[in-house]
């Protein structure tokens, strides 16, 4: 398994709308996501949205400060209940 796994643009996306400091489209890896306005009611809501577009339940396990901490930190939580995305060709 790699370290870091690339993280898919639907992700991202979803991602940075619960994001209210996120300034446009891109996030790094590591940017810290309390930073960027994610708190914990936008936690939850982000999950939501997370389980309800890919069609998962994230373990309770897995919410922790730690998994929310970054953008690759998420990413690295939820890779797995996540089909890849089809590559562009």
């Amino acid at each position: 398994m790699p370290d870091t796994l690339p993280i898919p643009p639907r992700f991202l996306e979803i991602l940075i709308a619960h994001l209210p400091y996120a300034l446009g489209d891109r996030l790094a890896e590591d940017d810290d996501l309390a930073a960027l306005g994610l708190d914990s009611m936008g936690v939850v809501q982000l999950v939501t949205d997370l389980e309800e577009t890919f069609g998962f339940e994230l373990p309770d396990e897995l919410l922790t400060e730690d998994t929310f901490a970054t953008a690759g930190s998420l990413w690295a939580a939820v890779a797995e209940f996540v089909a890849p995305e089809p590559a562009d060709v």
